[in-house]
This record gives structure tokens, C-alpha cells and sequence, in this order.
């Protein structure tokens, strides 16, 4: 009777164990995938920060060519209007000439004002993306957990083998190990 009641105990107790392998696997692979879709993540978040960074680093450099430009017709400017200013005394074409030159420069300063406009909008998605990007400690954690799964597939394999394979099994456990790596073997 005695014999049968620790037999019970001892099903019990593989069924159980047995239960918690499952659950464990079912953890592993969940974690995995997840595991899976943060590097995903990354990948695609620094694919998506590097072209930001290209692109706001051509706009910097046309910003600075429309400066320089700028610059340029603004001492184009000053020397037209001192041109005019003598021109106009002399013949009144001069002075249409002039206006069109006025006009240029109204247009390149509208246009310098919406790539400024521009610039502090891309400015500002590059900060919200890099706001975005996972931390140093995101990192630790993904490379940890990375780590435990690779760990803890093995154990779950050879487990799964030994459960399936109708042979009678008994948990010795060891004093010197850890519960979680209590050794299993064959009666």
C-alpha cells in the first residue's frame, strides 16, 4: 500500500514536472519571438536614423550653399543699389533692372527662411527617433535574455527527448547543483 502511494506520488510528480517543462518551452518561444522582433526593431529604427542622418546632412550642406549664395546677392544687392541710385540719375531702365534684382532677392529669402523651417523640422524628427532608440540597458537585456534562451534550449530538448521516450525516469536531485538543473536519469 505504502509502495503504491509513493508510486502515485512519484506520477504525480513527473506529470507535474512535466507540466512545467511545457510551460517553460512555451515561455522560451514566446520570449524568443519577442526577442526576435526588438532586433528587428532596432535594425529597422538605426536603418531609419542613418537615412535621416544622410538626408539632413545633404539639406546642411544646400542650407550652406543657399547661405553662401545668399550671402553673395546680398553684396550683389548693395552694389546694385548704389548702381541705381546712379543710374537712376542717369536713365530710368536702369531703375527696372533694379527691381528685378529686389525681387530675386525677396524670393531667395523666402526660400531661405522655409529651408530654415525645414531644417528645424528634420532637426526635430532626428531628436524624437534617437529618443526613440533602446538604451544602453534595453541592449543589456535583449543580450541577457538572448543568452538565458540559448542556455535553456538545450535542457528543454533533452528533456523533451527524454519525456517521450517511454522510458522510466527519476529526478535525483543533487545538493551541490541548483533545483533548476536537477539531473535526470534513466532507472
Amino acid at each position: 500500500m505504502a509502495q503504491q502511494q509513493q508510486d502515485m506520488s512519484f506520477a504525480q510528480a513527473l506529470n507535474e514536472a512535466k507540466g512545467v517543462i511545457i510551460q517553460l518551452s512555451g515561455r522560451v518561444k514566446a520570449d524568443a519571438e519577442k526577442v526576435r522582433q526588438q532586433q528587428q526593431t532596432i535594425v529597422s529604427q538605426s536603418a531609419a536614423i542613418a537615412q535621416h542622418e544622410t538626408r539632413i546632412r545633404q539639406q546642411e550642406e544646400a542650407l550652406s550653399a543657399a547661405v553662401d549664395e545668399v550671402a553673395g546677392l546680398y553684396e550683389r544687392i548693395k552694389e546694385a543699389d548704389a548702381a541705381r541710385e546712379h543710374a537712376e540719375a542717369i536713365l530710368n531702365r536702369q531703375g527696372e533692372k533694379i527691381q528685378a534684382l529686389v525681387a530675386a532677392n525677396e524670393e531667395l529669402e523666402t526660400l531661405l527662411s522655409e529651408t530654415k523651417l525645414q531644417l528645424a523640422q528634420i532637426t526635430r524628427e532626428r531628436d524624437e527617433l534617437k529618443a526613440e532608440l533602446p538604451t544602453a540597458e534595453d541592449e543589456a537585456a535583449l543580450a541577457a535574455m538572448a543568452q538565458l534562451l540559448t542556455k535553456a534550449a538545450p535542457a528543454i530538448e533533452k528533456a523533451k527527448k527524454s519525456a517521450g521516450g517511454g522510458v522510466k525516469m527519476r529526478i535525483a536531485a543533487d545538493d551541490d547543483a541548483p533545483a533548476d538543473e536537477a539531473i535526470v536519469a534513466a532507472a
